[in-house]
């Protein structure tokens, strides 16, 4: 059987939802059958996943000094587009994991001959807050849907959004159950080596960005300590506010019941120190870490309306509205039922196991 080239684009390989995804992709496909490299931006930064990506043996490129600052510079992105294809063009597949404002990928796919190029919808809005870049992004929806054959979303929202109201193949942000099944032995260990033996840990995996609302979990943490001093807020991630949100926890006089867990490769055994996964996001195509939650067994408090309710697959799981205010969010998760359960067939029947995935994936690469 003939071995598929498949080439994924990614902006950068910083940490987050989509490139975890990618990663458990990889990490689970059949190398014997499917090769995967991967296309990057350029943001003058190394992030600790292209050494994930190294360890797993993957061929990775990046457009060097391509990264979106002004309009301009699709100008030269197109350029390094041309170069990279002129010299690698026998992919089967390009796989694009972005928004609409990386169209040019695929248009220089299909300029190179590719014939089949996905664009695959992971959110349900531009991590922009600029008027002018959303406007962009919106014009070119219109030439990413020209020049790819195919149209992948993690939820039916995050397909309407990029899409509009064309036919979408929707492929489930699956995650490796095996890693992230609930260890109580280690738990144990864990939470005594972090100091946490009687604290009520409520948790929290993202980039620190404007997208996973840090500063409206810090209010609803205030409250809940308020109310219980024994809770503890661990939050696993990096990004471009965690100062501010450092200097937040600080003024509120919260620094020695707050844990900034930083980068780590250990999220599913963190997620086994929580007692309760919250994640209050201004919004999200479907996110990797409430999959994650919910296969620890967690109970998971979200953003009502702003999250896609496609993402609750056991029933611990509960929506809240962001316009409630932090208080009212503390006593809603106070006052649930905060018990962990086995979530193994509800996940497994909805099809978030990453073995369901990887094998549909394979398939489609292979039929198309």
């Amino acid at each position: 059987m003939e071995k598929i080239k498949v080439l994924y684009f990614i902006d950068r390989m910083r940490h987050g939802g989509i490139q975890q995804f990618a990663v458990e992709i990889v990490r689970n496909m059949d190398k014997e059958k499917c090769e995967i490299d991967f296309l990057l931006l350029d943001d003058g930064q190394t992030y600790p996943l292209e050494d994930t990506l190294r360890e797993l043996g993957v061929k990775f490129y990046k457009l060097k000094g391509v990264w979106f600052r002004t309009p301009l510079d699709i100008v030269k992105q197109k350029r390094a587009l041309e170069k990279f294809f002129e010299e690698h063009h026998d992919y089967k597949v390009v796989h694009m994991h972005s928004s609409s404002k990386n169209f040019m990928v695929l248009k220089m796919a299909k300029k190179y001959g590719i014939k089949t190029r996905i664009a695959h919808s992971h959110n349900i809005g531009f991590q922009s807050k600029n008027k002018i870049k959303i406007l962009i992004g919106d014009l070119f929806k219109k030439p990413l849907k020209k020049y790819a054959t195919h149209y992948f979303a993690c939820s039916k929202l995050a397909g309407k959004w990029l899409f509009g109201e064309e036919k979408v193949k929707i492929i489930h942000n699956a995650v490796d159950y095996k890693k992230f099944k609930f260890n109580p032995e280690k738990r144990e260990v864990l939470r005594n080596q972090l100091g946490l033996k009687d604290c009520l840990v409520i948790g929290n995996v993202g980039r620190f960005t404007n997208q996973k609302n840090h500063t409206f979990l810090i209010d609803i943490f205030e409250k809940i300590h308020k109310k219980n001093e024994k809770a503890v807020l661990m939050l696993v991630g990096i990004g471009e506010k965690e100062q501010e949100i450092k200097d937040k926890v600080q003024a509120l006089g919260l620094e020695k019941s707050v844990k900034f867990m930083g980068f780590c490769k250990n999220t599913n055994e963190l997620m086994w120190c929580m007692d309760v996964f919250l994640l209050p996001s201004l919004y999200e195509g479907l996110p990797v870490v409430g999959v994650e939650a919910q296969c620890t067994g967690l109970p998971c408090f979200m953003s009502k309306d702003v999250i896609t309710e496609e993402v609750k697959i056991a029933e611990n799981v509960t929506f809240v509205s962001l316009e409630k205010t932090p208080e009212e969010w503390a006593d809603i998760m106070l006052k649930s039922d905060l018990s962990r359960r086995d979530t193994y067939q509800e996940l497994k029947h909805a099809g978030y196991f990453v073995e369901q995935t990887v094998e549909e994936l394979e398939r489609f690469y292979r039929e198309v």
